[in-house]
């Protein structure tokens, strides 16, 4: 129970403050616990954002394996998995916000608090997760429904389209909006904006 009180003041905390600013006396103070409890849980303030990026990405990654396994048509599949990546990033988008600009470090080793250990920690994650769009597109070539091209470089192209769209506000929470999203992303993504 405690744990969970300090896990959910550390989303708001980073959320709205960002690593750095954040302060493991506010997430205490947030979660009505003692200093002692906290660091019974979490070695420190970057394991404690760890361990909060790691249990909230838990059930979106199953979820995204369970569909790469799936038998079926791949472009399906790629509706279906830009809907959950939508799902996830419209749910979490202000904690993954401060991830990304933790991890980038907007180009300078001194943005940012993470080592470089600790970036690339974070980095296969997100590795993970383009991996999963890598399969999928894989598979699609394979059998002939998607065109040969550079896989890698397509699924970051996706996962980049994905992330702006909601970082940018045109998506939101309603489950109407974020299928519409997913069906209008897949559609330019998979068949481009040219006139058929």
């Amino acid at each position: 129970m405690k744990r969970q009180q300090i896990l959910d003041a550390a989303y708001t905390v980073f959320s709205h403050k960002g690593y750095h600013r954040a302060t493991v006396d506010e997430i205490i103070a947030m979660a009505d616990t003692g200093k002692g409890t906290v660091y019974n849980y979490f070695a420190s303030k970057e394991q404690l954002f760890y361990t909060l990026v790691k249990e909230r990405s838990a059930k979106f990654e199953t979820e995204l394996n369970r569909l790469a396994g799936l038998d079926e048509v791949p472009l399906i599949k790629i509706k279906k998995v830009i809907k959950v990546f939508l799902e996830f990033y419209v749910a979490n988008a202000d904690l993954w916000r401060v991830l990304m600009h933790e991890m980038r470090g907007l180009g300078h080793e001194e943005s940012t608090n993470f080592t470089a250990a600790q970036r690339e920690k974070y980095r296969e994650r997100f590795v993970h997760t383009i991996g999963v769009l890598e399969t999928i597109l894989q598979a699609g070539i394979e059998q002939g429904a998607i065109r040969p091209c550079d896989v890698h470089k397509a699924a970051h192209g996706l996962f980049s389209v994905i992330v702006m769209m909601v970082f940018q506000g045109f998506v939101d929470a309603q489950a109407d909006s974020i299928e519409a999203n997913a069906n209008n992303i897949a559609d330019i993504f998979l068949y481009g904006v040219v006139a058929r």
